[in-house]
């Protein structure tokens, strides 16, 4: 890449929240944006076509992905994963084995670097599926032949659109006591934050948090202030978790992954150090104004 052809830069996960968010953002920053998505998703890019130098698809989940997917790719962003397990792939065929598929391709494809979005607490062991295959996957990651950067996140403000729907309905359910708290953090704060890595040194783990933390009690009572809703908060014992894990990884290996994360931010710190402008209750009042368009 000579110093007058803008860098290339493949988006994987890019019809994802967070890769719609960044897609913009390396645009406007100069930057020819790969968009790499799964077959038949690709209208789901069609506002961000004027964003977008290429889309590609490819199948991450299978290990023969094409060379050609990384013509003058410079840097490879991959936010690729699964909070809730829809279609029968697990969290270890996506989250470790899809990017360990796209970074071993990336390797024979002569990029040069790799950043990852991964999640706050995957430096941690601990029995939660989706996070013990990140874990894996950042291990693969600094032991490959690439430059590398780790960004994790502390959950994002699009993550709480459940306690938002619950807020609506009069009644929000927490595991726990409410007390634990988060960081969430806005998709365009995290996006710019990850640009940003592009000119920063690889090698780096940037764990990063959005402008405040909250308690989950805190979260819950602002979604019901904006929703101009009297609420019930419902607190469900830790036992009570534990006891409905025990039952749901016999039964649904799904559920149980999806309930397993749930239960871990909900009754743990997950906090990150805080960064960005924009605040949760704007977020929460998009989706009022979103509910009565």
């Amino acid at each position: 890449m000579n110093d007058r052809q803008p860098m290339r830069i493949l988006v994987a996960g890019a019809t994802g929240n967070f890769g719609k968010a960044l897609i913009p953002v390396l645009h406007q920053r100069g930057k020819e944006v790969v968009a790499l998505v799964r077959s038949g998703s690709q209208s789901r890019l069609q506002p961000l076509d004027h964003h977008i130098t290429e889309t590609v698809v490819a199948e991450i989940t299978e290990p023969d992905i094409a060379a050609s997917t990384f013509r003058g790719v410079h840097t490879v962003i991959s936010s690729v994963g699964i909070t809730r397990q829809r279609d029968g792939l697990t969290y270890d065929q996506v989250d470790y084995g899809g990017n360990l598929n796209l970074l071993q391709a990336a390797e024979r494809g002569g990029v040069q670097r790799f950043i990852y979005v991964s999640v706050v607490g995957a430096d941690r062991a601990v029995r939660v599926p989706v996070i013990q295959a990140k874990r894996r996957f950042e291990k693969a990651l600094i032991e490959s032949t690439l430059k590398w950067q780790i960004v994790r996140p502390s959950g994002f403000f699009t993550d709480m659109t459940d306690v938002w729907k619950m807020a609506l309905r009069g009644t929000v359910h927490i595991f726990g006591d409410g007390q634990s708290k988060i960081s969430p953090i806005d998709p365009v704060d995290l996006a710019e934050a990850t640009a940003d890595l592009l000119d920063a040194e690889p090698g780096q783990i940037l764990s990063i948090g959005g402008p405040a933390d909250f308690t989950w009690n805190e979260i819950a009572e602002l979604a019901c202030q904006v929703a101009g809703k009297s609420c019930t908060i419902r607190h469900w014992p830790k036992w009570l978790l534990r006891a409905t894990l025990a039952i749901m990884r016999g039964i649904s290996r799904s559920t149980y992954g999806t309930l397993s994360f749930l239960g871990h931010v909900m009754t743990n710190d997950t906090t990150a150090p805080n960064h960005g402008s924009r605040n949760l209750g704007a977020f929460f009042r998009a989706q009022q104004e979103a509910e009565v368009q």
